[in-house]
């Protein structure tokens, strides 16, 4: 659920996001307790990083990270922003955004 609030001494218009993540959060620590998870076949490995309710994909949208932007440094820092700051939404104790991106030439 999301509300929207007017501050009248800032003269801003702020959206707050209502939602339960508690589900969501005591999944992801049994998935760490757990060793994560590895997806992949053929010697290639996927590692789980990190699951996010859409709820908190749209919170994170109004507090200025676009986790679904088509631009992949928007993405990067919004994922970068939940690895630093939100670490009970990761599946992982290990970090696994990098800060910048590696190009390959």
């Amino acid at each position: 659920m999301e509300k929207m609030h007017y501050l009248e001494h800032e003269d801003k218009l702020v959206f707050e996001t209502i939602y339960d993540p508690t589900d969501v959060i005591e999944e992801n620590a049994a998935i760490r307790k757990a060793g994560g998870i590895t997806l992949g076949s053929k010697g290639q490995e996927l590692v789980l990083a990190m699951r996010l309710p859409m709820e908190h994909v749209q919170a994170l949208k109004n507090m200025g990270y676009n986790l679904l932007s088509p631009d992949r440094d928007e993405s990067r820092r919004a994922m970068l922003f939940v690895q630093q700051n939100q670490a009970m939404f990761l599946t992982t104790d290990k970090k696994m955004i990098a800060e910048r991106h590696q190009k390959w030439r």
